[in-house]
């Protein structure tokens, strides 16, 4: 009985230290999470880093391009998503991080249904701050 009590307070402390299922996400620049802030220029984007590197990369001089699905909430802000969840309207899954000074009238493939605007296959090139 003993061995059994002991087996379940361990295994509910070992609960208590496990890591948050899912990659850092990015939600709300005021609370001091990332934000890809978009630059001037003409870049050669290439690939692009995922969304999850992005997050890692944190703040830098450096400009770099990062790739996922863009999704515009109502409220106009903007975010980068490594996934995109299947409903309809899609959503943004996966980790997702907020952009910042984008045209989103150079995004040519937007698309729109209700609230909702989304774009697959976007790289933007920015600095991760």
């Amino acid at each position: 009985m003993r061995t059994l009590l002991a087996i379940t307070f361990l295994a509910a402390m070992l609960a208590g230290c496990a890591d948050p299922v899912g990659p850092p996400v990015a939600s709300d620049p005021a609370s001091g999470d990332p934000v890809l802030v978009i630059a001037d220029g003409d870049p050669d984007v290439g690939s692009g880093l995922s969304v999850e590197q992005a997050l890692t990369h944190r703040a830098t001089d450096d400009l770099v391009s990062v790739a996922g699905a863009l999704f515009v909430d109502p409220d106009g802000t903007a975010r980068l998503c490594d996934a995109i969840a299947e409903s309809f309207p899609p959503q943004c899954g996966g980790a997702r991080i907020v952009v910042q000074g984008l045209d989103l009238d150079a995004i040519a493939n937007l698309q729109t249904e209700g609230d909702v605007s989304w774009a697959e296959g976007v790289t933007l090139f920015g600095s991760v701050e």
